[in-house]
């Protein structure tokens, strides 16, 4: 199986202090739309335990074009203008390549 044209990324969000839940509600809703935008793969929100505020997304898009193209949309059109109003500051990216394992196997690409 290619996944040479893959791409992955992980998301560090820090929310307002208090508002971590509400944070990672908004991204559930952004979520929610993702699952519908060609080439997304995955899109997965998950919480920090020992950081309330603080709130991981985990994407994977079958290409860079369908990542550029669903993150690039109107914000307020996939629900990140909610998101961007509960942050502290701009979010943290750490760009992968998914390589392979548990979650890849029988993905289209």
């Amino acid at each position: 199986m290619d996944t040479s044209e893959r791409v992955g990324r992980y998301v560090r969000m820090v929310a307002l202090e208090g508002q971590g839940t509400e944070l990672a509600g908004a991204l559930l809703r952004v979520a929610d739309d993702m699952a519908a935008q060609p080439g997304c793969l995955a899109y997965v929100v998950n919480a920090t335990p020992d950081e309330p505020d603080v709130v991981w997304v985990t994407e994977m898009w079958s290409d860079a074009a369908s990542s550029e193209a669903a993150l690039s949309r109107d914000i307020g059109e996939s629900g990140l203008g909610d998101v961007l109003a509960l942050l502290t500051a701009p979010p943290d990216y750490i760009d992968v390549t998914p390589l392979g394992g548990p979650g890849l196997t029988g993905l289209p690409g």
